[in-house]
């Protein structure tokens, strides 16, 4: 069996590819001087655990639009990594207009 080792920046960029195209979110961009990371991911052996801050359009309903992020997460990362996927904490950090 072959070993290998995937980048913390490589498991990250699955997870922001994973939501990129849906309109109604938006992957947080924090203010340059904080310390908080919006996409981070903790390997564990062959499980690994997400926390993500997004930002929603104005008006979704965000239990739903939550599970659905979720859903596209653990999708990603499954298939294009093969890790078990223990959780996905997702942090709504902001909104924007539905014009923008």
């Amino acid at each position: 069996m072959t070993e290998y080792l995937i980048s913390t920046s490589v498991l990250e960029a699955i997870v922001r590819g994973s939501v990129e195209n849906d309109g109604r979110l938006r992957v947080h961009s924090p203010l340059p001087l904080a310390r908080t990371r919006p996409v981070e991911v903790v390997v564990d052996d062959q499980q690994c655990h997400v926390v993500v801050h997004l930002d929603a359009r104005m008006g979704e309903y965000l239990p739903a639009l939550a599970a659905e992020a979720r859903e596209k997460i653990v999708t990603a990362l499954t298939h294009m990594t093969g890790l078990t996927v223990v959780g996905v904490d997702i942090v709504f950090s902001g909104v924007f207009p539905e014009d923008a």
